[in-house]
């Protein structure tokens, strides 16, 4: 399969001044606010609006936690325990200021020779696809969430004052997303999150001890917003699901990063007709159980024309279930296997726009609508 068809700008438009985002208020951070601690009283007061909705997100969470570990109290612990490194890999001590800082005195470092060594080696660590951009300030999160990163303040203003961004994405078992939103869905996702971590410090290390500063961006504690940096490295486009969509494996990844000095050789956004297709396809917004994926077009969000997902019926959908969902990643065409009769209906979706509609046709003649798949049998109930 040919590498998708590189491009002179992003698939988004910039149609006004950029409003950078606060991290404070994504409702995976608003989640975890619990009544009675500063956060929580400091934020809700700020945004009253926002009060009555997520307690109800907690409560359904709670309830469903404690209903799935009462009938299964072994299996249900799999994505926790899978999360560990997530979690473990987002601490201060590993990735903030003093574990950024070069290891020696820096080496001599040719561009474009060290941007093939860090793809190489990112590969080697379990990345499918690496790729350079310029760090854009205007994607780096103004604040900190507290307790969402633990080791940060509410409220503390985010530095990331470095020049590029090594962009890695690390393919997901697609047989384990096709669960929907099971346990084996929830488990595969927190061990790329994990796996995506260990990649991203690895590679900073890597970094640091060529005498460059080098920050890790792993998922527990990446302060920036992911999508469009992926999206000006040219991992693939942002697709209608609102997620960085690639031709290779679709959008069954997660993401790891490291922000660094280094002299590095950025590569260029791709555009292998994604924009097009998911304008026509409705496959994900139709199988979407919470209706957060918008069949309409773009929408301006902060100064950017893109396609925009509504994360707090997401989130309601998520806190109802108490687990995650992978519904719009199991669904998507691109997410198919990498085979001879897939990477051809992929390379005739990217060269041949009038055969799209046809092949969306296709997809929902021969897939129909989504069916979980069964959890592998060491995850079943005893």
């Amino acid at each position: 399969m040919r590498p998708p068809r590189e491009a002179d700008r992003p698939t988004y438009d910039i149609v006004g001044p950029v409003v950078r985002y606060d991290q404070r208020d994504h409702p995976n951070a608003r989640i975890l606010l619990k009544p009675g601690i500063a956060e929580y009283e400091e934020y809700y007061s700020q945004h009253p609006e926002l009060r009555e909705w997520d307690d109800e997100n907690r409560r359904l969470r709670s309830q469903a936690i404690s209903l799935h570990r009462k009938k299964d109290p072994v299996n249900e612990w799999f994505s926790e325990a899978a999360g560990l490194g997530r979690r473990l890999l987002a601490s201060r001590a590993i990735v903030g200021d003093g574990a950024s800082a070069p290891l020696g005195n820096p080496v001599d470092a040719d561009p474009a020779e060290m941007s093939r060594k860090l793809k190489a080696f990112g590969r080697y660590l379990g990345a499918g696809r690496v790729r350079i951009t310029r760090l854009n300030p205007d994607w780096v999160y103004t604040t900190y969430a507290h307790p969402y990163i633990p080791d940060e303040e509410s409220g503390a203003p985010v530095r990331l004052d470095y020049n590029y961004v090594v962009c890695m994405a690390i393919p997901q078992d697609q047989d384990m997303i096709a669960n929907g939103f099971g346990m084996a869905m929830s488990t595969e996702t927190q061990w790329k999150y994990s796996l995506g971590a260990l990649i991203s410090v690895t590679m900073a290390h890597f970094i640091r001890s060529l005498g460059w500063p080098a920050r890790a961006l792993p998922p527990g504690n990446s302060p920036y917003l992911v999508v469009p940096t992926f999206v000006d490295a040219g991992i693939g486009e942002q697709g209608r699901c609102g997620h960085v969509v690639t031709k290779e494996f679709g959008n069954t990844f997660r993401p790891g990063a490291v922000a660094t000095n280094l002299p590095l050789e950025t590569d260029r956004p791709v555009d292998f007709g994604l924009q097009d297709f998911c304008e026509k396809c409705l496959i994900c917004a139709e199988a979407c159980p919470s209706g957060a994926i918008s069949s309409g077009g773009k929408q301006v969000v902060r100064g950017v024309r893109r396609w925009q997902f509504d994360a707090d019926k997401c989130r309601r959908f998520w806190d109802s279930i108490g687990g995650s969902c992978g519904i719009c990643q199991a669904v998507c065409p691109w997410s198919h296997p990498s085979n001879w009769f897939h990477n051809t209906v992929r390379e005739l979706g990217e060269s041949f726009p009038f055969l799209r509609r046809l092949l969306i046709y296709g997809e929902k003649a021969v897939y129909g609508k989504f069916k979980p798949r069964p959890a592998p049998s060491w995850m079943k109930p005893n």
